[in-house]
This record gives structure tokens, sequence and C-alpha cells, in this order.
């Protein structure tokens, strides 16, 4: 089975700045990201930014970083870019790993690779969420699964659901349905909630979801989220 990891890195995050130049150990984020998708069974890895400051870094570390138009939307916009650029077929299957997820590991792409490989739509991964405070916690993003996938939200007011989840910053698609994304307009849930998932799921687009393998740790979203991911590292 054959597939492409391509990590969108985007320098001006709203919510960080730079963070995925930001520094863990010795290394960015971003090459820490790069490393564990090299460990993959991924034909290649690929980093699309629209930054000549990630570009500068990334070229330190690998020669397959290609700047993408800062006009994209969001990571599967610039991803469908570069599969234009790179003329991959519209039976490539392509995994997004998201640029902030520094501990997320191999076994979890190759996972949902292997899940995804005849998939429609888009397939991504969920975690049991940590503690009941993530559920007020808008940086992470949580997946509600009933009856399938029945959508994503930032902030859960209720009590205990054990339907709703840690959302992964992973997903899977192949190039026809990276095409068809870019031929939908965008939706107001995907506007409103910063959510590019929520293109899929607005238009009726199949979205299928796995547990992870292994625990995908802390997605970084705030210099605290650096500051403890540092802190267990050291």
């Amino acid at each position: 089975m054959d597939f492409y990891v391509v990590i969108p890195a985007r320098y001006d995050s709203s919510r960080f700045p730079g963070k995925v130049l930001a520094e863990i150990g010795n290394k960015s984020m971003l090459e820490h990201v790069f490393l564990n998708a090299k460990k993959s069974n991924a034909k290649d890895v690929y980093i699309a930014t629209d930054s000549d400051k990630v570009y500068e870094v990334a070229k330190n570390f690998t020669d397959n970083v290609y700047i993408t138009s800062s006009n994209n939307n969001n990571g599967t916009e610039r991803i469908a870019e570069l599969a234009k650029i790179l003329e991959w077929e519209e039976s490539v299957l392509v995994i997004n790993l998201q640029a902030d997820m520094p501990e997320l590991m191999a076994d979890n792409i190759d996972f949902l690779a292997n899940k995804s490989i005849n998939n429609v739509g888009l397939s991504t991964l969920y975690y049991p969420l940590s503690s009941p405070d993530l559920y007020l916690d808008k940086n992470t993003v949580k997946i509600i699964i009933r009856d399938g996938v029945e959508g994503f939200c930032r902030v859960i007011n209720d009590d205990f659901d054990e339907g709703i989840h840690k959302h992964i910053g992973i997903y899977s698609y192949s190039v026809k349905d990276l095409c068809l994304y870019m031929n939908l307009p965008q939706s107001n849930n995907e506007i409103s909630l910063s959510l590019e998932q929520y293109r899929f799921l607005d238009n009726k687009l199949k979205i299928s979801a796995y547990r992870a393998v292994s625990d995908p740790g802390i997605s970084v979203d705030s210099l605290d989220n650096l500051n403890e991911l540092k802190g267990v590292n050291n």
C-alpha cells in the first residue's frame, strides 16, 4: 500500500504565531513531526508551507518542502495544491499530519492509512479525553460519534457523554476527494469554528473515525502546551 504524508505548516497561527518553529530540545517542532512521519510506511513525507521562514528551516532537514499559496484557507487546501504541483493521480492516498502534533508516532499514521485505503471522503482518528476539564478547552477539538460521526466542536457544556472524544489532528483522503473538497464552498461551521473537516460533513460527504492505537500526545496550541511538552521531555 502506497501513501504520502504531507505536513501543512503555516507560520502565522492565530493562537500561537510561529509555533511550528518552536524548539523542543535541539529541534523545531516541525522537524520532530517530520522525523516521526519518516518512521511510518509512507512512500515519502512532504512539507507544504506559505512561509519563507518555515521553508528555510525545513530545507535544513529535507528537500521535500514546497511553498504554497497564502490564499489557502486551511491545511487541506494547501495539500490539494501540493498534489496538483506534484501531479499525483486521483487514486493516491494522502495523510494530512498536523505540524503541531510532535508526539504522534508512526504507528498511528500507518494504522490510519491501512484503515482508510478503500474509504471515500475523509478518515481521521480520535482518542479518549484525558480529563473532564478538556470539555471547556476550546483548543481541544472534540469529535462526536454516536451512529457514525455526528460533528465536531470546541467547547462542551453538558455532562459527560461517552460519545464525545478528543479529535486527533490527522486526516486521510484520496487526491480525488481533495479535488472534490476544493470545488465545494466553505461551510458556515468550517468558518465559525475554524475546523476544515466540516466542509466534508456539511456537504454530506462521508467521514470515518477510528480510535488511535497509541496516545497521540499533546497538540501544541499555546505556549502553555509547549511548556508542558518540554517538561515531559526534559
